[in-house]
């Protein structure tokens, strides 16, 4: 039998969050920079540390910290404030650095690992969340654990309510129910196969899966495990580019909203200039989903089922038309086309409502704008429903 249970309000979860926007941890894009303009901004901005070292780790959260006017603190310390930041980490690319460990073995937790050297590097500043994503069952649930444990062994026993939050990306309902059940999920995102970059191509889109997902957490169908056995939030993950956009995203059951192209087109994110262009001049039917770009750059160990969004150029043309032989020519052509700076060939990625904004602007104005436009887009709502009372 189920029984409704209320979701945790996300101020409760953040108390540093003023606003219901998250920057998704976008690897190679977002940096300590935007982060931390965007958790500076009222939101929480998240680092995207897939392929990083344990140093340029450390090199990024020091960007972080210094715009949060945060100073590092000792982990010896027991019980100091949680830093307002995330930090989001791609768990098959930590079992690659774990020597292709994945972390249900014993031997996994070496403290000499890459993969735990990284984690840790990431916990000693004492961040208020660590976002896993993309990785088979076994991977998830294990680095999960690996992270909670990680978190106490630096940082002492904080209680329930205040361990680190450990915020898991899905990309359907059984993912989801994973990642509630298995993973302990404080914080469950939703990613629709409107998200730009990587993501499970069978995704449905976000106006199916938030409402289903939104609808299963509040009337107690999973069986909630997490530390302070509280009903995760819920938030939405893909083509939210606009304060309307995300009005709409919270009226079908979401408590918050990611925001990753839009935070691409700023001048913090680690995009170059012709990227940032690229994406100011699409339109909206320019993305497409595609393993065009990870055969380019040979990056193919992601997940089953997992392929990428980006705009369409002559890379993904040649792929979809077989042109220019087999994958390795394709990739010598790519190499070549990096060396001279061709950006008919370079990896952008971008969601599907890229063709809705064409302007860069900070990141701390794109929190206000959107928080601001979303609250007028609820306010119209409910003026127009008036007319039917």
């Amino acid at each position: 039998m189920t029984t409704t249970r209320m979701r945790t309000p996300l101020k409760s979860i953040l108390p540093g969050l003023r606003t219901s926007i998250f920057l998704g941890p976008m690897a190679n894009a977002a940096g300590g920079t935007l982060a931390g303009k965007v958790s500076k901004a009222g939101g929480l901005g998240f680092i995207g540390a897939g392929y990083y070292t344990a140093e340029k780790m450390k090199d990024e959260l020091n960007k972080a910290l210094a715009i949060l006017g945060v100073q590092q603190q000792d982990s010896s310390q027991q019980k100091h404030p949680r830093v307002h930041l995330g930090i989001g980490f791609l768990t098959w690319r930590l079992t690659v650095l774990n020597n292709g460990k994945k972390p249900s073995s014993k031997e996994a937790e070496d403290d000499n690992s890459p993969a735990i050297q990284l984690i840790d590097a990431a916990l000693r500043i004492n961040p208020i969340a660590i976002w896993l994503s993309f990785g088979d069952e076994e991977e998830m649930i294990g680095w999960s654990s690996v992270v909670r444990k990680r978190d106490a062994l630096l940082n002492g026993d904080h209680g329930p309510e205040n361990q680190v939050k450990l915020f898991i990306g899905i990309g359907n309902e059984k993912q989801a129910r994973s990642g509630v059940e298995d993973c302990g999920a404080d914080v469950l995102i939703i990613q629709g196969n409107e998200a730009g970059g990587h993501g499970l191509g069978s995704s449905p889109p976000l106006s199916a899966i938030v409402p289903l997902l939104a609808n299963k957490l509040d009337s107690g169908t999973y069986k909630i495990t997490n530390p302070s056995q509280s009903v995760p939030p819920l938030l939405g993950a893909g083509g939210i580019m606009t304060g309307a956009n995300m009005a709409g995203v919270l009226a079908m059951g979401a408590d918050g909203v990611v925001v990753g192209t839009r935070m691409l087109m700023t001048p913090e994110a680690a995009y170059s200039d012709a990227q940032k262009k690229m994406l100011i001049e699409a339109g909206p039917t320019s993305t497409l989903r595609t393993m065009a770009f990870d055969e380019a750059r040979n990056t193919l160990g992601w997940p089953e089922g997992v392929d990428g969004r980006g705009l369409v150029n002559d890379t993904v043309n040649d792929y979809m038309s077989n042109k220019g032989g087999d994958g390795d020519a394709r990739r010598a052509v790519y190499k070549e086309a990096e060396k001279s700076g061709d950006t008919s060939r370079i990896v952008t990625w971008a969601g599907t409502g890229v063709g809705l904004v064409h302007e860069i602007k900070d990141a701390d104005e794109i929190v206000a704008e959107m928080t601001r436009d979303c609250r007028k887009s609820i306010e119209h709502l409910a003026e127009g429903l008036k007319q039917f009372q």
